[in-house]
């Protein structure tokens, strides 16, 4: 049986159809994952005493991603808390013997398919200046900001420090 010169031109049309059809299926690059936090917590600041209207947050950090992502910086979020901005600081033990608190150059890496823990005496992030007090039992909220340009939205619970076991 001969084909002829038009079915074999729509033939080629049909196949070329097809592969554009295809390539338009190709997936979409994949957008980045934030990690994720849980036991969000802040500790708790009944009242305010001169000099010390601060207070740090702590949390589980997971990174379910396969590249390390780093904790970059975070935002306060809770209305009338405060307007300073937040830091990532760490406590390390200074040349002297002291231990101290510092912020972190670059974040805390949170490794590929791990986690990180943000704790009293280690790393946390940092609240300065508060305009009210956050007592035990409050709620605040913050956003995490992470190196692949993620975000993620968190809700700390205020804890009484004496109460953590860590």
């Amino acid at each position: 049986m001969k084909t002829s010169t038009t079915q074999r031109g729509l033939t080629l049309v049909a196949v070329a159809i097809a592969a554009l059809a295809l390539v338009g299926c190709a997936p979409a690059e994949a957008k980045p994952v934030a990690p994720t936090a849980s036991d969000v917590w802040i500790k708790a600041v009944p009242e305010l005493m001169d000099g010390m209207a601060m207070t740090g947050v702590f949390m589980t950090l997971e990174n379910p991603t396969d590249q390390d992502i780093e904790l970059v910086g975070a935002t306060n979020t809770t209305e009338g808390l405060t307007t300073t901005p937040m830091e990532i600081h760490e406590v390390v033990k200074g040349d002297d013997g002291e231990m101290k608190m510092q912020m972190v150059e670059g974040g805390i890496v949170i490794p590929a398919k791990g986690s990180v823990e943000l704790k009293p005496g280690g790393y946390h992030v940092m609240y300065w200046d508060l305009l009210k007090p956050i007592p035990v039992g409050s709620h605040v909220t913050l956003t995490l900001k992470f190196s692949n340009g993620t975000t993620e939205d968190v809700d700390a619970v205020a804890r009484d420090i004496s109460t953590y076991a860590g």
